[in-house]
Parts: structure tokens; C-alpha cells; sequence
């Protein structure tokens, strides 16, 4: 390939300075025992170039090279077509091109950055760092690294590519807790909240790694603060697992999961996925508390006795889990209970009641101090269909009221603004 070269271009002495040509191999990441690719570009900041030759030598002990294809210069470069000539060799230890644009000096490459000449192909055959290098001893006869301006054969600045060949990497799984909130009466404390917890593995096919990768079962812990205490540890499966037991603490939960004993069931989290929901209260420990608080939910190795792991199992094997903690925002709300249709706040409806509105309505009477129990009807207005309804539930076997009634209670959505005088 050299010698066609020498007699294509009759090499003649030049003054042009090999600066301004440059030769680069990119850099990257490789997979052991997958495959990447490298690219070659050049950088021409001198003359018209009518061709090259180059030789691009790898460490077999890290990297086989396994093709070469022409990089997106190639196509156009002949008067928008491909060169006369272009040959290249692929070896283990690296390959060759040789080009020439076109013979009769219709077609050159003109000044510019960045031309991509070639693509190379290479397979890592072991972890480690190594360089893919120009080199002029592959080849029989061996090709030189020159390119060809005004005839002549000048050696240019050639940048070599770092090549880091990387293991691939076991499955990873990250165990979710979800974040929710509950509202509580500061008087009692109380509050409930449900959170869910899902799973799911990491992408790391980019690396070589096959993905998703199946499991076999899992075990998780995860504790929470004082606020709080779980209540129920609901697996949420689509199948029902041979193994599922779960275990509560004041301090947090655990449970271990096998799907089949038999290898019969395996599951996939190539996203997201929920397999457990957990109940939480609060157990009237927000008692007073008009400031709220938020309840932390932590991954744990160290609860149950002996302790349980958080770990997904893959292939027998257990791979430990990255962790996203969550949390319970709890809320204050302050509620009052009251009753529909007790106007004059005195825990009963009755005739009285109704005076009371009629009163209210149309001779300046005293106001109710729970204006939503006037609404004796539901309809959320405040007229005189109220006293009515009323006098038609106590006297003529009428409809009774909605809830709250005939108990102290509330109603959803409808939140008092002030029954501070409520009779409940």
C-alpha cells in the first residue's frame, strides 16, 4: 500500500509544516468482553490534501481490533462520491487505510476540522486501561502515518486514544419508599397514612450488563421515627409468593420474600414497580401538637432479630439494594364536631331548632355559632326550607338529616369555620 502511494504522489521535498495536520483517535469506555467503537478525524489547517495512509495499533492484551468502516468524510469527498482508492486491513493488534481522493487530482480535501475518516471496531479482552496509538509497523509491506499535499508525504501531529476497558457490573436494584401525608385533630393525635414501596434495576445495558435481569426474591427493613408506627405490611405481588413473612416493631418493619421455592415464579423490575404497601398511624402521639411534623422512613439493615438485609436476589445469589428513604408529612387540621340542624348548639334538633332559624332568618334573632348545622336540608343553602325540613322530620315522619346526625361528627368537605359553640 505504501508503494502505491509513493508512485501515485511522486513524494517531492515540502517546507509545510506537519503542525498544520492532526490525526486523532477518540477516547472512551469499553465493556470486557463487549464490544466499542473509536473514531479517527483530521484536522487540516494547511494545504489541499489529495490523500493519506495510516496505521492505528492497539494492546492485545487489552483490545482486538475486529473492523474498520469509513467515518462520514469518505462518502463525499471525491466530488461528493467516495475516493479512487481506499483500502484498509484489519489485524488482533490494529488496522490500516490507505486513500487516494482521486487520481487525476479532480478532488482534494480542503481546509477544516474535524473530518471523520474512519471508525474502528475493537472488543476488550480484559479490564484495564490501555491507548489505541498511529504506528507505522502493521502492514506487509508496513504503512506508513503521512498525509499527501501538493505531492508530498508529511508526517502529522498524531493524538492517541485512551481506552478504558470497565467489568461489568452485577444487577443494581434501588428500594423505594414513597413520601405521603396525613392530617390529624391536634386534640386526639390521630392519623393514618399509607405508603407504598417499589423497586427497580438500574440500566446498565449501555456497560454490557444484560438488563433487566430476573429475581428470585427480596428482603427489606425499614425503620421509622417516633411519630409514627407501621401497622400492616401488605405484599402487593402478581402472583402469591411460597415465602412472604413480615414482622412489626415500634421502630420499623421487615419482611423477606421468596417466590418459588421451584424457581417456578421470577420477577422483572425494569422500571419502578410497587411490591409492598405499609400502613402507618400515628397513635395519638401528635396529641397537642398544633405544628405538625414529618415522620422519617429509613432503610435499616439492623431491625428483627437476627437482623434482616435489604438485598434482591439474583441468580442464588444477594446483591445489596441502594435505598431512597421517604417520609410522612403530618398536618394539623383543626376539626370541631357539631350536628346537622342543631342551630342553637345545644346537641339537639328539634322544634327549637327551627324557631331558632325562623328567628335568625327574619326578626334579627341571635345568630347560630355553627352556621353549617343550620343547613338542616344539605342543600348548602341557609332559608327557610331549613326549619321546615326541620318541623316535617320531628312531626310528620319527614326525612332525617344527613350526617353529622344524630351523633357529633363531620362531614368531608365541609369543615366549620367556627362551631366553637357547638354542642358536641
Amino acid at each position: 500500500m505504501r508503494n502505491l502511494l509513493v508512485t501515485a504522489f511522486l513524494l517531492v521535498a515540502t517546507t509545510v509544516s506537519a503542525q498544520d495536520y492532526v490525526l486523532n483517535i477518540s477516547s472512551g469506555n469499553i465493556p470486557n468482553n463487549g464490544s466499542g467503537d473509536l473514531s479517527i478525524t483530521l484536522d487540516n489547517n494547511g494545504g489541499e490534501m489529495q490523500g493519506w495512509s495510516y496505521g492505528a495499533c492497539n494492546d492485545t492484551a487489552f483490545l482486538t481490533c475486529t473492523g474498520v468502516a469509513d467515518g462520514s468524510t469518505i462518502a463525499t469527498v471525491n466530488q461528493g462520491g467516495t475516493p479512487d482508492f481506499n483500502q484498509s486491513s484489519v489485524f488482533d493488534e490494529g488496522f490500516t487505510v490507505g486513500v487516494v481522493i482521486c487520481f487525476v487530482g479532480c478532488a482534494t480535501l480542503t481546509n477544516g476540522t474535524g473530518y471523520e475518516l474512519n471508525i474502528a471496531s475493537y472488543t476488550c479482552t480484559a479490564e484495564g486501561s490501555t491507548s489505541v496509538s498511529f504506528c507505522d509497523t502493521l502492514g506487509a509491506p508496513t504503512v506508513d502515518t503521512v498525509v499527501v499535499v501538493d505531492g508530498a508525504s508529511i508526517v502529522p501531529v498524531q493524538n492517541s486514544g485512551d481506552v478504558e476497558c470497565i467489568g461489568v457490573p452485577d444487577p443494581e436494584y434501588t428500594y423505594a419508599a414513597g413520601n405521603a401525608s396525613a392530617g390529624y385533630n391536634p386534640a386526639d393525635g390521630n392519623a393514618s397514612a399509607s405508603v407504598d414501596i417499589s423497586i427497580s434495576e438500574t440500566d446498565n445495558s449501555g456497560l454490557g450488563a444484560p438488563f433487566p435481569n430476573d429475581t428470585q426474591g427480596f428482603s427489606m427493613g425499614l425503620g421509622n421515627s417516633s411519630e409514627v408506627v407501621a401497622t400492616a405490611v401488605n405484599l402487593s405481588l402478581p402472583f402469591d409468593a411460597d415465602f412472604g413473612e413480615s414482622n412489626i416493631y415500634p421502630e420499623g418493619w421487615t419482611v423477606g420474600v421468596v417466590y418459588s421455592f421451584t424457581g417456578g415464579e421470577v420477577l422483572a423490575f425494569p422500571s419502578a414497580t410497587t411490591v409492598i404497601s405499609v400502613d402507618y398511624e400515628t397513635g395519638g402521639s401528635m396529641a397537642g401538637n398544633e405544628d405538625g411534623a414529618t415522620a422519617s422512613l429509613t432503610w435499616d439493615d439492623g431491625l428483627g432479630s437476627p437482623a434482616v438485609a435489604n438485598v434482591v436476589v439474583v441468580g442464588g445469589g444477594s446483591l445489596d439494594a441502594l435505598r431512597s428513604d421517604g417520609s410522612i408529612a403530618l398536618n394539623p387540621v383543626v376539626t370541631i364536631d357539631w350536628i346537622r340542624g342543631d342551630a342553637n348548639g345545644d346537641a339537639h334538633v328539634n322544634v327549637a331548632d327551627a324557631i331558632w332559624i325562623i328567628s335568625e332568618l327574619f326578626i334579627s334573632g341571635p345568630a347560630s355559632s355553627c352556621a353549617i348545622a343550620r343547613d338542616a336540608n344539605g342543600d348548602s343553602k341557609y332559608d327557610i326550607a331549613d326549619p321546615t325540613y326541620i318541623v316535617q322530620y320531628r312531626f310528620i315522619s319527614g326525612p332525617m338529616p344527613s350526617a353529622p346526625f344524630p351523633d357529633c361528627g363531620q362531614v368531608d368537605g365541609q369543615t366549620p369555620e367556627d362551631c366553637s359553640a357547638s354542642g358536641c
